[in-house]
C-alpha cells in the first residue's frame, strides 16, 4: 500500500521561489516604512524665528 506523506506548510514556502522572492521584497519595505514613519513621529519640531 502507498501512504501518502502529507507536506508541511514550511516546505511548501521553501520550494515556492516567487513567494520567497516576494517576501523577500515585502518584508523589509514594509518594515522600512514603519521604521520611517516612526522617525517622522518623534522627530522635534522647531520654530523658525520670526524678526
Amino acid at each position: 500500500m502507498a501512504e501518502e506523506k502529507k507536506i508541511s506548510a514550511w516546505q511548501l514556502l521553501m520550494d515556492d521561489i516567487s513567494m520567497l522572492f516576494f517576501l523577500g521584497v515585502v518584508i523589509p519595505t514594509v518594515i522600512y516604512v514603519i521604521w520611517g514613519v516612526m522617525e517622522y513621529a518623534v522627530a522635534p519640531t522647531f520654530s523658525i524665528p520670526t524678526p
